[in-house]
């Protein structure tokens, strides 16, 4: 603080990088980053000099958030006519590479938005705050009711863990998530709004066709 105050820049500095290295990380776990576009091409970008040199086109689509193109890459991952993804932001730079994406896609990535993870957190975080969910009335809580709410958010917390585990890139059903998210808000466990967003992103996103 004294090399701050004393207009010494080495502290600065160090944060100033330390911010252009994450930078680029916190744009890719905010599941409402955006506007981006997914780019790839309908065939293989590697041509062989001695072989034939087949018309490949480039395809680009537009998406609002992090947490919808993240969901479009996952559901065309795979694909004979997806190659070489990127997501680029507005400025042209990178967001997620090829060899990110596919950690993200193999679920090594636990911080990327995608529907698994978000569930997850979801749930994590209902598991966290049960004891301090938001009363209907102003009349005092009885200890077996206390009890009682904790265990039933509990209980919707781990049956959304259960959907995160049994959820694939190109499910687009999207009730059993929205039923209990809407379950926890009458419990009065609120589900942070960013990651409610991003899972209705994600599953707008897996629509397409």
């Amino acid at each position: 603080m004294r090399n701050w105050e004393s207009g010494f820049t080495p502290i600065y500095t160090a944060l100033e990088l330390l911010w252009e290295v994450w930078e680029p990380r916190f744009r890719q776990e905010d599941p409402e980053f955006g506007p981006l576009t997914l780019i790839y091409t309908d065939g293989p970008m590697f041509i062989d000099p001695q072989g034939p040199r087949p018309l490949v086109t480039m395809q680009r689509e537009p998406f609002l958030t992090n947490a919808a193109a993240l969901a479009r890459a996952c559901a065309l991952w795979g694909g004979d006519r997806f190659n070489g993804p990127l997501i680029l932001q507005p400025s042209g730079d990178i967001l997620w590479n090829s060899v990110e994406l596919a950690r993200v896609v193999n679920g090594l990535d636990t911080g990327a938005p995608t529907v698994p993870n978000m569930t997850r957190a979801i749930a994590a975080h209902c598991h966290s705050n049960s004891a301090v969910y938001r009363r209907s009335s102003a009349r005092l809580r009885k200890a077996e009711d206390v009890s009682r709410r904790q265990q039933e958010i509990s209980a919707k917390a781990d049956e959304l863990d259960a959907l995160a585990a049994a959820d694939t890139p190109t499910d687009t059903n999207s009730v059993p998530f929205e039923e209990a998210c809407t379950r926890l808000r009458a419990l009065g466990c609120w589900p942070p709004d960013h990651l409610v967003s991003g899972l209705a992103a994600a599953f707008q996103a897996r629509r397409i066709t």
